[in-house]
């Protein structure tokens, strides 16, 4: 698929962003075209090769309408798992990796809703699921990181008066 400077895509682990520029750089004595894609949470820039983008599983923000069904099926998503912490881990990493949204949303709430249990590892990868979570929602809904923060909190502890942790 081609893209375009201005488009809304998600880059598995690492969430949605915007491709801001199209450049060629020389590795290895070979010139190739990357497209530099920002993250609208953080200040991460993320250079992905134009030739690439199926094989590393690039796909487009899911629409303002589809975050509004993601936010609404959070609320009712099963977060049951394994108690063993590892094989969790494993688990919930193989579903990062896959870029599904709702098995992303499913991670972060799971997580989110346990939090005070999670090792370093497991708080690590909530952080990264909920960032993944949040960036989409911002680019598909147009929305700041505070509404969509707000959002997916009332999603998952389904309250509209969610205090902030």
């Amino acid at each position: 698929m081609s893209y375009s400077i201005g488009d809304k895509i998600v880059y598995p682990m690492h969430g949605a962003g915007v491709i801001v520029d199209k450049v060629n750089r020389k590795i290895m004595d070979e010139i190739r075209c990357y497209y530099v894609v920002k993250s609208p949470i953080s200040e991460m820039v993320a250079m992905l090769p134009v030739d690439n983008m199926d094989g590393i599983g690039i796909r487009d923000v899911i629409t303002d309408s589809e975050a509004d069904e993601l936010l609404d099926e959070i609320k009712t998503m099963d977060t049951e798992e394994t108690s063993n912490w590892n094989k969790r881990y494993r688990e919930n990493m193989e579903k990062l990796k896959d870029g599904s949204i709702y098995e992303i949303a499913q991670i972060a709430k799971s997580l989110m809703t346990r939090d005070k249990s999670l090792s370093t590892g497991e708080r690590k990868l909530m952080i990264n699921a909920k960032n993944a979570v949040l960036s989409e929602i911002m680019l598909a809904k147009n929305i700041s990181l505070i509404q969509a923060e707000d959002a997916l909190k009332k999603s998952i502890y389904c309250d509209s008066d969610v205090e902030e942790e």
